[in-house]
């Protein structure tokens, strides 16, 4: 196993490496007027107060930060990547939005103050931590009391037949449409890192809600059905049995501080 240091090294190496084509890839940046849309709709159903002081962990390019300023949010994205973040930074000046900000910062140690933030949310992000459940309790320290902790993942592992069907007819078409060896892991993380995050295993991923109810907090489920519907629509072919997941949020209330 990997020590810390080094783990977050890879890892910020990594998206600093991929910054330049992450908004190009399907089921990271925004295709289509009908992803905008649904991903609006839902962030407006999940945080329907406004506004509120929102931490995005994992920020990247700024995806649900520049959402959820557009929704008039206060919003602050921290993120390991110094060129991902160059990317959130330059599309937030070009918005013109003034109540969005970004900063180099850790998911598992924020620096932020205690009971800081109505919101803590995050998407495609606990897969990449090599703690999870330390980053849980350190989002459920920057919140506020009945603050609410907000995860966006997917079933990224594919252990169903026909997704794993679905993922090699999908790799067979790009490669041959692309002209490119769709099954090549280039650009993935190594062996050793995959090693040191617990998320990568199937077995500690479907435990994500039971991890943030262990954590303290009150949760509930919640399907991305029409999130998921309007990004396929917008998708190719290929890139359509290339990505069968089905997204869901995880969504954790705080408990109030008792009189």
């Amino acid at each position: 196993m990997l020590d810390d240091r080094t783990i977050k090294t890879d890892i910020a190496n990594n998206w600093n490496r991929a910054y330049e084509n992450y908004d190009n890839c399907y089921a990271h940046g925004l295709k289509s007027a009908g992803e905008k849309r649904e991903w609006l709709r839902l962030l407006d159903r999940l945080i329907p107060e406004k506004p509120c002081a929102v931490l995005d962990v994992g920020a990247g390019t700024g995806f649900v930060s520049l959402l959820l300023a557009e929704q008039g949010h206060q919003c602050k994205g921290l993120d390991l990547s110094e060129k991902m973040l160059s990317v959130a930074r330059e599309k937030a000046a070009r918005s013109g939005y003034g109540n969005v900000s970004f900063a180099i910062g850790d998911a598992e140690e924020t620096g932020e103050e205690d009971n800081r933030y109505d919101v803590v949310i995050n998407r495609h992000l606990v897969w990449t931590l090599p703690h999870p459940e330390q980053a849980i309790q350190e989002w459920k320290r920057v919140l506020k009391p009945g603050g609410k902790l907000i995860i966006l993942e997917g079933n990224w592992h594919y252990n169903r037949l026909p997704d794993r069907i679905s993922v090699f007819f999908g790799k067979c078409l790009l490669s041959l449409q692309e002209k490119r060896n769709a099954f090549s892991h280039q650009g993935d993380y190594d062996e050793a890192l995959k090693e040191s995050l617990p998320m990568l295993k199937s077995k500690n991923a479907k435990r994500l809600s039971a991890m943030v109810a262990e954590a303290g907090f009150s949760v509930t489920v919640h399907p991305l059905k029409d999130v998921d519907q309007a990004e396929k629509k917008a998708m190719p072919l290929g890139y359509r049995f290339l990505n069968p997941h089905k997204r869901i949020a995880v969504v954790g209330i705080k408990e109030m501080v008792s009189e």
